[in-house]
């Protein structure tokens, strides 16, 4: 559940402007003790499928939309933007790897982010394309490489190996939404090792991004969860390495020599850029900023 000062964070808006949706009825959310609260997974939904839905974002003018899987970089990447261009603003929907590629086939974000693999060719993202944004001409740029693995407390107290152990006795995760890259590497994963989702408790407990995964394990309400190294790191957990995956920014033709869209890649190819992203660490910034194919 967010406060009204985080689903305007989330949202990239100013509070006046979220009491303003409350008051239109265009945004989830419920009354409680006074206060409003909003429901993260039935935010993000809005975001995809209804809110936005009635009009499309339009070509990028001194706004860039974007909307998919989350990651630290990305963070880092809107911040990084809005400081080197000033005269640019962003937004950033945390809507997974598929619900960003539904919001781009939709017209209402100008740049989605994915990490997506697919079994039947062993490549991220491009065979993803044509199922998810058939008419929309684009290419891919990548942004990082980065390691996805189970996050464990410090020392490892479950001694925790890999998926396997996921079965244990007594193990608790804590899982990732149904959309989200994340989620569909571990079910593929867990598909090769004959691992059923209901031999794992927890497998239906879902929150929205690696942090809140770490989170999860460092306050001791799950053992382990699926995640990128740079959020275990950033609260002191340690690793266990499952996958290296390629995350790329999708967009579409007609976008790629607007004014936002060229500072974006500028950002993305600068050294200072790559190094702040190698400072979080589990990154491979070699292909950054290249079109990929």
């Amino acid at each position: 559940m967010l406060t009204t000062k985080e689903v305007a964070e989330y949202l990239n808006i100013n509070e006046k402007q979220v009491y303003k949706l409350i008051a239109d009825k265009k945004i989830p959310c419920t009354r409680a003790t006074g206060k409003w609260t909003f429901p993260r997974k039935l935010v993000d939904e809005w975001i995809v499928s209804d809110a936005l839905t009635s009009r499309e974002s339009g070509e990028p003018d001194t706004h860039l939309v974007m909307m998919g899987s989350n990651d630290m970089t990305t963070e880092l990447l809107e911040h990084e933007l809005e400081r080197q261009f000033p005269q640019f603003t962003v937004s950033w929907g945390n809507v997974g790897s598929v619900g960003g590629l539904v919001a781009l086939d939709k017209g209402i974000c100008h740049v989605a982010g994915c990490h997506l693999f697919d079994p039947a060719t062993g490549t991220y993202n491009l065979p993803f394309l044509a199922r998810y944004i058939p008419n929309v001409p684009a290419v891919m740029v990548n942004l990082v490489y980065r390691q996805q693995g189970l996050m464990v407390l410090p020392g490892n107290p479950m001694a925790i190996t890999g998926l396997s152990d996921l079965v244990k006795p007594g193990m608790t995760f804590i899982n990732r939404q149904e959309t989200s890259g994340t989620r569909q590497l571990l079910d593929f994963r867990l598909k090769e090792e004959g691992i059923e989702p209901g031999q794992i408790a927890g497998y239906d407990r879902e929150v929205f991004t690696h942090m809140e995964v770490a989170i999860a394990v460092l306050g001791g309400t799950a053992h382990t969860g699926l995640g990128i190294r740079s959020a275990a790191r950033a609260l002191g957990l340690d690793f266990i390495p499952i996958a290296r995956e390629r995350y790329d920014l999708v967009i579409p033709q007609k976008y790629l020599y607007t004014s936002p869209v060229k500072a974006l890649l500028e950002v993305i190819r600068s050294e200072h850029f790559r190094d702040m992203v190698n400072g979080l660490g589990g990154y491979d910034t070699k292909d950054s900023g290249s079109l990929m194919v």
